[in-house]
């Protein structure tokens, strides 16, 4: 962190200066976000810059041990700013605090409050309690029930463009290595009005590309018995200014042909979809609590690039659960090879404390699961370059993000690559001056395993056409 400013008087809390570190995924960013919307509404100021706050919120994620890591050194370097400031407050939020505050207050002694996933639109109650030295602590009752909706304070932390919606909360899953239910509670949908209304204020506002989240987005209505995942998708598509909307987090057996249908159908909906299928082995897949195998997988893979021969397919695999042998591990890698996907994140299992996976017998050696992330990962890289060639010579439009000023590329995104987690677009524009938050269109020249090399081809192209396709190349 940086050193912050000479101390001033903490006297109530109007001008008060907050400042906040979001951890984890967006759906975790969409909290911290609307915290400090809240936070905003009761009069406190919001600065980007840690060092220069009063009020420091940190939003941890603990969905397994590397995310507690994480966690634990940003609240190592918060306790630092707290002992050098001798006042204001150091609030720990998010799913950590939810699961294990007392490990927390044991650990970091500075923390003077605590919040959990349900105490979000408490956030200014509990700033200011921490403030007087009488902070929670010990997070509100789990499960949440909160939600957010489009009347709920939020301030946007992305690049004005882009913007992620959490379209529900909680999950109905029983996934035996998480304990996101247990946290979050059971999945809620939000309304479809409720939705459409915040993308509609979001476009006013300058957002092109919009991001849905959920725990699972492809059971998005079904609690509400109303309306669905494609429903939706068609109402967005709808919504003017409106360039790009992705749908991150499907599950595997939620992936329908009428949302496929809506997919291949809608202009403004990226022909992009991000299925965690965790596994390939049909056994293993049981013993996480999930449906489906590898071949059943590869059919919806099939499915999909029937209906958009280019989409792009993004997955996250799971290694090292409890009962996963070489043989096991073996159908994994053969799935990976034979589906070709375009992006695919992994991570090693860690036994989450009060899930079944935890006790289940035939745990694998942490170094083991270590080994056998970076073969994955290696195949991956390998399957990722020869799909990013396959565009060499093609044009795509591009999102235009940054100026690297000393190569004096531009760095941009495509439909494929969702914002902080795919690749990017590394554009040679010559003489000609790019505009960030700009659609331009680029002839790609070269491939690198995660990006694309590419020179700017014909027009800027800002102004949307309807009848255009606006994600496909």
């Amino acid at each position: 962190m940086s050193r912050r400013r000479p101390r001033k008087a903490l006297q109530g809390r109007r001008g008060l200066a907050v400042g906040a570190i979001s951890l984890g995924c967006p759906k975790n960013l969409v909290d911290t976000e609307v915290m400090l919307g809240f936070l905003g509404e009761a009069g406190f100021s919001l600065v980007s810059d840690p060092g220069q706050a009063d009020v420091l919120l940190i939003n941890t994620c603990s969905f397994v041990q590397a995310a507690r890591e994480e966690s634990a050194e940003a609240l190592a370097e918060a306790s630092q700013w707290r002992r050098s400031l001798g006042a204001g407050a150091l609030v720990c939020c998010g799913c950590w605090p939810q699961s294990d505050s007392a490990r927390l207050r044991q650990e970091f002694p500075e923390i003077d409050a605590f919040m959990g996933p349900g105490d979000v639109a408490r956030v200014a109650s509990i700033v200011q309690h921490a403030l007087t030295g009488a902070g929670q602590r010990k997070p509100a009752a789990s499960p949440s029930s909160y939600l957010y909706d489009d009347r709920t304070p939020r301030v946007m932390t992305t690049a004005p463009w882009t913007a992620y919606i959490k379209i529900a909360e909680g999950c109905s899953h029983r996934c035996r290595f998480c304990v996101i239910p247990r946290l979050r509670g059971r999945y809620r949908s939000r309304s479809p009005g409720s939705v459409v209304r915040e993308a509609r204020a979001l476009a006013q506002r300058g957002v092109r590309e919009i991001n849905l989240v959920a725990q699972d987005t492809t059971a998005y209505g079904r609690d509400r018995g109303s309306t669905d995942i494609a429903d939706l998708l068609s109402k967005l598509a709808r919504v003017r200014s409106l360039r790009w909307v992705r749908l991150l987090y499907g599950f595997p057996t939620r992936v329908t042909n009428r949302l496929i249908a809506a997919i291949a159908r809608e202009p403004t909906v990226c022909e992009y979809i991000d299925v965690p299928f965790q596994h390939a082995d049909r056994a293993l897949l049981r013993r996480m609590g999930r449906p489906g195998d590898g071949p059943a997988y590869l059919r919806l893979i099939a499915r999909l690039r029937s209906a958009m021969p280019d989409i792009a397919l993004r997955s996250t695999f799971l290694v090292g659960l409890p009962g996963e042998g070489e043989e096991q591990f073996g159908r994994l890698l053969e799935f990976v090879e034979a589906a070709q996907l375009d992006r695919a994140g992994a991570f090693c299992y860690s036994p989450e404390p009060d899930t079944p996976a935890a006790d289940m017998p035939d745990q694998v050696p942490a170094e083991v699961a270590q080994q056998r992330f970076h073969e994955l990962m290696t195949l991956q890289q390998r399957i990722s370059l020869a799909r990013n060639q396959r565009w060499i010579g093609r044009e795509i439009e591009v999102l235009i993000e940054a100026e690297r000023e000393s190569s004096g590329e531009w760095i941009g995104r495509s439909f494929r690559d969702a914002p902080e987690i795919d690749g990017a677009v590394k554009v040679q524009a010559g003489r000609r001056r790019l505009k960030t938050g700009e659609f331009v269109r680029v002839k790609v020249t070269a491939a690198e395993p995660y990006d694309l090399i590419a020179e700017v081809s014909g027009s800027r192209r800002d102004e949307f056409v309807g009848q255009q396709r606006a994600c496909r190349p």
